[in-house]
């Protein structure tokens, strides 16, 4: 008897070790960050807020974005770029966290992963300037001159706001975007050069140019009369009366 309850008691005690570890081993039960998650700022209260909804669904993509965005403005960005990594696992098609992605890794140097992820962000996104414009800074800071115009010329010519400072304050950081603005030149003066006409307010169509719209004609065939309605439940309705 006493075997047995030893043996019970193990056996319960190994169930509560074991339920213990998964509770614990949930990537949102406690993460390391939350210990300096605990005033009622805006920010805090976004994070805790966001790490609640993940524990609820974790292969949220947008949810992981997100975080991964509140942890850099918190101070965090090993555990923000986590979150990146989760959102573009749980939707290889979010963009948006492959940009991310890239900006985070960028930032520590990672320029081979920031490229990836940048590269990523364009195939999703055709013509994401901002990514183009950071493959620019990515190549210029590898000293490849030539691959870095090319990205500067092409994020210009998707977005022209990107050599403004107050939209783009990492256009400090170049020093080819003149020869870019060069590359773009030939094909900008051909644009700007060519004046297009519309047409004039007092413009009236040709009589022979005005199209009559053809009149509907009934299809050839048999055009039935509906019989009149039955009202007396004994009388039968005359037939119907059919033309040609």
């Amino acid at each position: 008897m006493k075997r047995t309850l030893l043996i019970a008691a193990v056996i319960a005690t190994a169930a509560c070790t074991i339920t213990h570890y998964k509770k614990s081993d949930h990537p949102y039960a406690n993460p390391f960050y939350m210990q300096w998650v605990n005033s009622n700022s805006g920010l805090d209260v976004q994070i805790r807020n966001t790490v609640g909804a993940l524990r609820i669904s974790p292969n949220s993509a947008p949810l992981h974005n997100q975080l991964g965005q509140l942890l850099v403005a918190k101070g965090f960005p090993k555990d923000a770029e986590r979150e990146f990594e989760r959102a573009v696992n749980a939707d290889p098609h979010f963009y948006q966290a492959w940009y991310n992605l890239g900006l985070i890794r960028q930032a520590r140097e990672d320029y081979s992963g920031a490229s990836r992820a940048f590269l990523r962000t364009v195939r999703l996104a055709k013509g994401h300037a901002e990514a183009l414009f950071q493959l620019g800074l990515i190549e210029e800071k590898r000293g490849n001159s030539d691959a870095a115009i090319d990205y500067y010329a092409k994020a210009l010519r998707h977005n022209p706001q990107i050599l403004d400072v107050r939209v783009n304050p990492r256009v400090l950081d170049s020093r080819l975007m003149q020869l870019a603005l060069l590359k773009n030149y030939e094909l900008d003066h051909a644009r700007a050069s060519s004046r297009f006409l519309g047409t004039p307010p007092d413009y009236v169509q040709p009589p022979e140019a005005q199209e009559k719209a053809p009149s509907p004609q009934p299809t050839p065939q048999q055009i039935v009369t509906p019989a009149a309605p039955v009202t007396d439940p004994g009388r039968q309705a005359t037939p119907p009366k059919t033309t040609t």
